[in-house]
């Protein structure tokens, strides 16, 4: 009875198993895999959720794009990062994957292609599945860093008639790629050669490990194709519990605002966004910089601490650029894949995800830069001694 989109493996794997059993007997876990603010020491203090709603929260006038005085505080937000952004191409939605499904609705029919990076986070996967929508990828290489492989990407543009859109993620997630100057050129080219649409989540562009010139800084600006950037406060202001992202579309002026007025009625079919949450937009983004400093010291002091606990060894860290995570590539050993690796971890009480998770070829674990200090230095020695007695 139920559609062939949502007919996905459903049972947990034995990584999944192992863990639930682990902690069902009670042995303690040292978790990686922990991304969320509010469970690693990093959210706001109570004071600020007891002043959240204010009277004007008892009055509800649904405005689909969302309210004017919230789309002008996140145009201010890209104004203050040295962005051109008026409040008229800002949309409001309860988060970057709502984002990213409307976005899906806006631009394809059923059976039409988007492409997206690999390897990446699985999130545009099973947004395309629920749309309807088939899911290509273009490769990212890694040379010491992660790049696009521009000559793939070109060979599934000129196999695939029915792509309608690029995704992209900059900074990455977990591979922290960020788009270089010269790279965010050639996805605007190639999709404004082809007619094609090209969406940038830019959720952790405010954590850069360290600052390069060749860098873009954002893709929003004039674009020659339609250009959609993604954020929110979950990683913004550190407030997954609000549930505001937002997109803000750029490009020609014949295709910018016929995509607004598409997107208002689509917005306008679902109206997710509660009234508080909006009202809340302007006080989170302006107590948003003493946080993000927070994270940005965690994660380099992590970073930091992951790769000495590696260094000389058979694993090694790869080159990131900015967000949340790490990848730790491992040694080629007889009947040990990245599940395989992981489920080692595990029996020694770490907790990290199969690179496999990411489509990541060959054998990677991936952690999280986000949790307590102590939890990686802690965790970070354990991976080191269970390589080294492998291999």
């Amino acid at each position: 009875m139920f559609s062939r989109r949502t007919d996905w493996e459903l049972s947990p794997n034995a990584l999944a198993r192992a863990l639930a059993s682990r902690r069902a007997a009670e042995r303690g876990v040292v978790d990686l895999t922990i991304t969320n603010p509010t469970g690693v020491g990093l959210g706001h203090p109570p004071s600020f959720f007891a002043g959240l709603v204010g009277p004007d929260s008892g009055s509800y006038e649904p405005e689909p794009l969302g309210l004017r005085r919230a789309r002008g505080e996140i145009a201010e937000y890209y104004r203050s990062r040295g962005c051109a952004c008026h409040e008229s191409a800002v949309w409001t939605c309860a988060s970057t994957s709502e984002a990213m499904a409307w976005l899906l609705a806006l631009l394809c029919d059923p059976g039409d292609a988007v492409l997206v990076s690999r390897p990446g986070y699985p999130l545009v996967d099973y947004l395309a599945a629920i749309s309807g929508v088939r899911l290509l990828h273009y490769p990212l290489r890694y040379d010491g860093r992660w790049r696009v492989d521009r000559e793939a990407l070109e060979a599934v543009l000129r196999g695939e008639p029915r792509v309608r859109a690029i995704f992209a993620t900059s900074p990455g997630n977990p591979t922290g790629a960020v788009l270089s100057q010269a790279e965010l050129e050639e996805l605007e080219t190639a999709c404004a050669a082809r007619g094609l649409a090209l969406v940038v989540d830019e959720v952790f562009a405010d954590y850069p490990h360290a600052p390069d010139a060749v860098f873009a800084g954002s893709a929003l600006g004039q674009r020659a194709c339609l250009c959609f950037v993604l954020s929110g406060l979950s990683k913004v202001a550190l407030l997954p519990q609000l549930k505001l992202g937002w997109g803000v579309a750029c490009g020609p002026t014949a295709l910018v605002e016929p995509a607004l007025e598409r997107l208002a009625l689509i917005a306008d079919s679902f109206l997710s966004v509660s009234t508080p949450a909006q009202l809340a937009v302007g006080r989170a983004l302006a107590g948003a910089a003493p946080l993000q400093r927070r994270v940005r010291a965690r994660v380099r002091e992590n970073l930091a601490a992951l790769r000495q606990a590696v260094a000389g060894g058979a694993a090694s860290v790869c080159g990131s650029e900015g967000g949340w995570a790490a990848i730790l590539r491992l040694p080629a050993v007889a009947g040990l894949d990245d599940e395989g690796w992981a489920l080692a971890f595990l029996e020694q009480g770490v907790a990290v995800h199969p690179g496999g998770l990411y489509d990541l070829d060959g054998c990677h674990a991936v952690v999280s830069l986000l949790v307590e200090p102590e939890a990686i230095r802690a965790g970070a020695k354990v991976l080191a001694r269970e390589v080294a007695a492998r291999v």
